[in-house]
């Protein structure tokens, strides 16, 4: 999926739970108001469906980058009128074989997230490609992570999720890392909260199976990347937002009391249809030596059925894909709805002050901002997804 900050990538985020609160303490939290706003007409929209849209990056000259990983193919269109797609496929060290994330980097250059190749690619501004980064990170003495990047910021740190107990393991937390491609150094900004995982193994030492899945609508921080290197938390702990600096700051916001949404046998398709969508890993040895390769399945793809797992009563407060930071550094939280219902975003400045909320057109999802924009995600009944890009609403108390 996310950084969004100015001319940012997908969006990447997770899970987060619902506060216990009375009642009578949430109809009261809810009653003190704020503003609601909502999108205007699209201004412009990309003229054909795409089999996925992992990625998309607004340039500064205004033409935008996006990322059809199904296709293999990296687009770049400009609003209202024609696109290119960039030819250089393949596995050397000038091509890309399945796009998948865009993040923005320094001078006007573009961080793919290369899923085929396993690598990390920078594009340039003039999009010749230069530096490449394994995503694959570790050894034998520090444990095997991926650097699946979340966000990046304005001196080029990638930011990214990394497990404490390695890649199979279900430890309930997680380093916010952030690496510099110019050292070579990863260094931790914070911790966050994951999701309930529950681990199954069975057979022998010589044939053991195991088998990890996620526990559905469990608690889970959300978490997401300023332009500036602000990181933007939101809490399982009580729904609050929080902002983390690399030098160890902290600032807290208020908690915001919330209705729980109830779980219903929609909201429970809703979640498995999401379940397929993770990554799957490979490593060949081609002759040449050991080649790793990762592809995304497609959402809807999980063969898993309800009574397969137990399900809460309500949904925690925000679902995944939930943090964004938009160009002016706010903070945007999705808050959970009822399967169907429109995306409900809460907007936060920087001091975790709540100060919109802000709903999307319906059927639409939130990709990425660009520097006075959105771009929204609709998808059709054949799966197909459809890009378009609209104004920012105007939010109260920000200019």
């Amino acid at each position: 999926m996310m950084n969004t900050a100015p001319n940012s990538g997908v969006i990447r985020v997770g899970l987060l739970a619902a506060m216990t609160l009375s009642p009578t303490a949430v109809r009261t939290g809810e009653a003190q108001e704020t503003p609601r706003v909502s999108f205007g007409m699209a201004t412009a929209a990309f003229e054909d469906g795409l089999g996925s849209m992992r990625g998309v990056r607004e340039l500064e000259d205004g033409r935008v980058l996006i990322a059809d990983g199904f296709g293999a193919a990296v687009i770049a269109w400009m609003p209202g009128g024609g696109a290119d797609t960039l030819t250089n496929t393949g596995q050397g060290p000038e091509e890309y074989r399945t796009p998948d994330g865009l993040f923005p980097l320094p001078d006007g250059a573009t961080l793919l997230v290369d899923l085929g190749n396993a690598r990390l690619t920078r594009i340039e501004a003039d999009l010749s490609f230069g530096e490449t980064w394994p995503i694959a990170r570790g050894g034998p003495n520090t444990g095997m992570t991926m650097m699946i990047p979340v966000g990046t910021d304005r001196e080029g740190g990638i930011y990214f999720q990394q497990r404490l107990d390695g890649m199979a393991g279900i430890s309930d937390s997680a380093a916010v890392a952030r690496f510099d491609p110019a050292t070579g150094e990863t260094s931790e900004v914070g911790r966050v909260r994951l999701a309930e995982q529950t681990r199954v193994e069975s057979g022998d030492a010589n044939n053991r199976s195991v088998n990890i899945r996620p526990v559905p609508f469990s608690d889970q921080d959300a978490w997401n990347v300023a332009w500036d290197g602000r990181v933007a938390v939101a809490r399982a702990d009580g729904y609050r937002l929080e902002w983390l600096d690399r030098a160890g700051g902290v600032t807290r916001g208020p908690g915001i009391p919330y209705e729980p949404v109830r779980v219903r046998r929609a909201d429970q398709d809703e979640w498995l249809d999401q379940l397929g969508g993770g990554l799957r890993v490979e490593a060949t040895d081609d002759g040449s030596g050991m080649r790793m390769s990762m592809s995304r399945a497609p959402s809807g793809s999980s063969n898993a059925d309800p009574s397969d797992f137990e399900w809460p009563d309500v949904k925690p407060v925000i679902p995944a894909g939930a943090v964004a930071v938009d160009a002016e550094g706010r903070a945007w939280v999705r808050r959970h709805v009822s399967a169907g219902e429109a995306h409900l975003y809460d907007v936060f400045d920087a001091g975790g002050q709540r100060i919109a909320q802000v709903q999307l057109p319906g059927e639409r999802r939130l990709v990425t901002f660009g520097a006075e924009s959105a771009y929204l995600v609709r998808s059709d009944d054949f799966g197909f997804a459809w890009l378009e890009k609209y104004p920012l609403p105007a939010v109260p108390g920000t200019r």
